[in-house]
């Protein structure tokens, strides 16, 4: 995992946290990572040290690698990650949101305490 780039842990973490989400659930789980390297509390300033940070994203919890299955959704993740990753922080569309859950799948005590943002698709987001 270390041997990955930047923009290949970018691009997986999108697809294994949101592969089977609408385009604009990945967009805004693409630009939660974004935001969290921005405010740096959330294992760094880079996209890499979010990414990786334990316990953050459980598409990592224990692993080194993340296998693609449906290359051509990856392809658009990834330029999807590309056109975020350039962006100004101004042209967030999710207006500050650092976290999502599934609700379907779980209900933790730290979400009560945020403000939901949107729902899309299975992921509902929030912003402090």
């Amino acid at each position: 995992m270390a041997s990955l780039s930047e923009m290949e842990l970018y691009s997986k973490t999108v697809y294994a946290e949101a592969r089977g989400e609408p385009h604009e659930g990945q967009r805004w789980v693409a630009w939660v990572i974004k935001n969290r390297a921005h405010v740096g509390r959330f294992g760094g300033h880079s996209i890499k040290e979010v990414c990786l940070k334990p316990k953050q994203f459980s598409c990592w919890n224990g692993k080194t690698d993340i296998a693609i299955y449906e290359p051509g959704i990856y392809r658009n993740i990834q330029v999807l990650c590309e056109e975020i990753h350039r962006a100004p922080i101004s042209a967030d569309p999710t207006d500050k949101s650092l976290y999502y859950i599934n609700p379907d799948l779980c209900d933790p005590a730290w979400a009560k305490k945020l403000k939901k943002t949107r729902k899309i698709g299975h992921h509902q987001f929030f912003k402090e």
